[in-house]
């Protein structure tokens, strides 16, 4: 009769994998907010670039729808005077860039920066 080693993971192995994938898991829904959070901007942006009026709207204007959409996806850390931007393509049509950056405190003194840079044309229908 003859004698075999069992292989498989040990128990620390297994304990330092639950380990490693619960800080992932931990970290995804620390930062996963800020990303839902884009995810309405970037919404809100397409919704008012698309609007049949969007392009005779002057910049008031746009602020303004935007800050309308906003408020309906629960979007309130941004502000739509500071963070947005307005440039002109080459063949004249307007772009809005939203560009800002959220603080995720994580752990003790350890914090994510995340940028956000968002951009739509203003098209119209």
């Amino acid at each position: 009769m003859t004698w075999r080693r069992e292989r498989g993971a040990s128990l620390w192995s297994a304990l330092v994998c639950v380990v490693v994938v619960g800080f992932w898991v931990f970290v995804a829904f620390e930062i996963g907010p800020a990303y839902l959070d884009n995810w309405q901007i970037e919404k809100g942006l397409a919704s008012v670039a698309k609007r049949p009026d969007a392009r005779a709207m002057g910049r008031r204007a746009l602020r303004d729808a935007l800050r309308r959409e906003f408020s309906v996806g629960y979007v309130s850390h941004v502000s739509v005077h500071k963070d947005l931007y307005f440039q002109r393509t080459a063949q004249g049509l307007r772009v809005m860039i939203f560009r800002y950056h959220v603080r995720v405190p994580i752990v003790g003194n350890i914090t994510a920066d995340i940028r956000f840079v968002d951009r739509h044309v203003v098209t119209g229908p």
